[in-house]
């Protein structure tokens, strides 16, 4: 056996091992890299799909709640069930998206932006037709959901 630091290995060895060590570094930056982008994306992604979602929900809340009072209230008073289109789908909540799958090439701000605003006028024309007919707090746009 040698001194520490003195080698047996000839210079063959040491090109081999040398070879070696830089494939398995190589190797290991791209697999860094490539779990590096794909949590980058997983992360992206998941913030984008909760901001949506919380729109989402806050939308088709305040739908169903203007449905259900629209329900309750014409059964209350043994009258005649109203049809009121914007009340038909609430399931989708008046998803722009589901209408216009075009507006998946555009950005999340912009899509929440118009999903926004067509949901607010949307409560706002329910609030305008039906705000008085009901005896408590309804919605006039997402901010009041």
């Amino acid at each position: 056996m040698g001194e520490p630091g003195n080698s047996n290995l000839n210079s063959t060895d040491t090109a081999e091992i040398e070879h070696t060590w830089n494939k398995v570094e190589t190797a290991s930056k791209k697999v860094g890299l490539r779990e590096g982008i794909s949590a980058g994306r997983e992360s992206n992604f998941q913030v984008h799909f909760d901001a949506g979602f919380k729109e989402g929900f806050k939308n088709g809340y305040a739908l169903g709640k203007y449905k259900g009072l629209l329900k309750a209230h014409t059964k209350q008073n043994s009258s005649e069930t109203v049809q009121y289109p914007l009340l038909e789908k609430t399931s989708r909540g008046s998803c722009e998206v589901c209408r216009n799958e075009g507006l998946l090439e555009e950005d999340v701000a912009s899509i929440i932006k118009q999903q926004t605003e067509v949901s607010n006028c949307n409560l706002n024309e329910l609030f305008s037709t039906f705000g008085k007919t009901f005896k408590c707090e309804v919605p006039k746009s997402l901010d009041d959901a």
